[in-house]
């Protein structure tokens, strides 16, 4: 955790090196459209830990997932997709596949820097190549109220809640 908060320091650091200013942002001031990133991108250069994002089910299984795509709010919507690696506690694979986007429950911006750099949390319904649905969280901790944390959690329907962040680097960027 301790590297994951280096990162997300230096992120905020740079951001604000590179612009005059925070702009704070909120889920009902107009339209905007974000590039989201889980664990995959440019993002992976920072650290070996960066990538993928992992959680953890409370049965110690892990879930990998990286991915990106775009959401859009007020009208809600996103597309995207990734990968995902389902390991039990042993480290031992279980499934693995891809995930597609269905739709955009939530997202919550937190602030937009003046790169155009944001944090935020958005909450989308995907679908798994191995046929279950689940609600993916992508949380980027840039601007976070207390209590958000960076990472993503995967909480697959009827079956397994991947819901302990443990490594990985979010990001969503204003375009």
């Amino acid at each position: 955790m301790k590297t994951k908060s280096l990162i997300v320091f230096l992120l905020v650091v740079s951001a604000l090196v590179w612009g005059p200013g925070v702009l704070p942002t909120s889920s009902d001031s107009g339209s905007a459209t974000f590039q989201y990133l889980a664990g995959s991108g440019f993002l992976c250069g920072f650290f070996s830990t960066a990538c993928p994002d992992i959680a953890k089910a409370d049965n110690g299984d892990t879930i990998e997932i990286t991915g990106s795509g775009t959401l859009t709010i007020h009208p809600n919507s996103v597309g995207g997709g990734g990968t995902f690696t389902h390991k039990d506690s042993g480290g031992n694979v279980l499934e693995s596949g891809t995930w597609t986007t269905q739709n955009l429950i939530s997202f919550v911006p937190y602030l937009v820097l003046p790169n155009h750099l944001a944090g935020g949390q958005a909450l989308i319904r995907v679908h798994l190549s191995t046929g279950s649905d689940a609600i993916l969280d992508i949380d980027c901790a840039i601007g976070a109220p207390p209590g958000q944390t960076e990472g993503v959690t995967l909480n697959i329907q009827d079956m397994i809640n991947f819901n302990k962040k443990v490594s990985g680097i979010t990001l969503y960027i204003k375009q």
